[in-house]
């Protein structure tokens, strides 16, 4: 429920930040100038190969890591042997190359970016600002761009958190998203700006004008999300019908609380209700029968009219009768 407020504009880069003027002094490097990207081995994807290449060329003076499934294995090994288990256990390895990237980045620092974000220009001016994510739609942030300071404490707290989202949801899209994926590090950015941003630990947001498709955006989208399996593509696909989705989600609804509102009317009805207490008594062995003389004795207690609230076993002296029990108290 977090998620339906979007504030992610309150922390926005602007266009003054990632495009100052000329004239405007420059800003001081934060954020080291370290490019991270993984896959599963050396061998990248014909597809790929070209905006990996241009953000190497661009970034002459920046550090390059590849990350490959035995590199990021090693490297948690040596460095977070804490964590080792739940990452060898992760059910899909795009959990673990979700999980190695929030590491890299608190340990080395540096810009994370997905292979299938080529890069349009040089992300000098990102190294200005402590962090960044980008923001994605409809609403939270997404994990394919993102920069930060060594031990920024937002990324310390992405990192404490990866065990405790490590469920299962059965559905593996739903499982991916929420234990490494973007929900679950929009779920961490919410908790993180809930409980108070520490001094210098802010977390400024992309946004997707400067992210893509736009003459000053810092990438440019190639063929990608090669994790999605069959359900993803599924759940994706229902982005184009969501009028539909809306209304049929709302007749689900209905259809389901009507026949709850049915089912407790059945069992509340007499009818209903008194086979569902025989049936008990039957099942507990539990008589239903009275004898005779607990009728006598509930007979001598029945009431002498129905507004009435003495039972007939109680003597009441007949005053016009002038009963000799009634007492004259005048």
């Amino acid at each position: 429920m977090c998620l339906t407020i979007d504030n992610t504009f309150q922390d926005a880069l602007t266009s003054t930040d990632l495009n100052p003027p000329a004239t405007a002094a420059q800003r001081a490097q934060l954020i080291p100038k370290i490019i991270h990207q993984t896959y599963k081995t050396e061998e990248i994807p014909e597809h790929w190969k070209d905006g990996q290449q241009k953000c190497i060329d661009l970034h002459p003076d920046y550090k390059y890591f590849l990350w490959t499934d035995q590199k990021s294995r090693q490297f948690i090994q040596e460095e977070y042997p804490w964590f080792l288990d739940t990452f060898d256990h992760y059910r899909y390895p795009i959990q673990r190359a979700d999980a190695i990237r929030y590491f890299v980045l608190s340990h080395f620092g540096g810009v994370y970016i997905d292979l299938d974000d080529g890069c349009e220009r040089r992300l000098d001016p990102l190294l200005t600002v402590p962090a960044f994510v980008r923001k994605t739609t409809p609403t939270g942030v997404s994990n394919d761009v993102m920069g930060s300071v060594p031990r920024h404490p937002f990324f310390l707290k992405v990192l404490e958190s990866l065990k405790r989202y490590n469920n299962n949801w059965f559905i593996p899209y739903l499982t991916i998203m929420l234990s490494t994926g973007p929900l679950f590090i929009s779920l961490i950015w919410k908790q993180y700006k809930r409980w108070g941003v520490p001094e210098n630990g802010v977390v400024r947001i992309l946004l997707p004008s400067d992210y893509k498709m736009h003459e000053t955006s810092f990438f440019a989208i190639s063929q990608g999300s090669s994790w999605h399996l069959g359900d993803a593509h599924f759940i994706k696909s229902l982005a184009d019908y969501i009028p539909l989705c809306v209304v049929l989600g709302f007749v689900i609804a209905f259809t389901i609380m009507f026949g709850e509102y049915c089912l407790l009317c059945w069992l509340i009805s007499g009818g209903a209700w008194s086979r569902f207490c025989n049936f008990m008594r039957k099942t507990l062995g539990v008589s239903n029968s009275r004898t005779g003389n607990d009728n006598l004795e509930l007979g001598q207690f029945r009431r002498l009219r129905k507004d009435s609230n003495l039972p007939i076993k109680i003597c009441i002296p007949d005053i016009e009768k002038q009963d000799p029990k009634f007492t004259d108290l005048s």
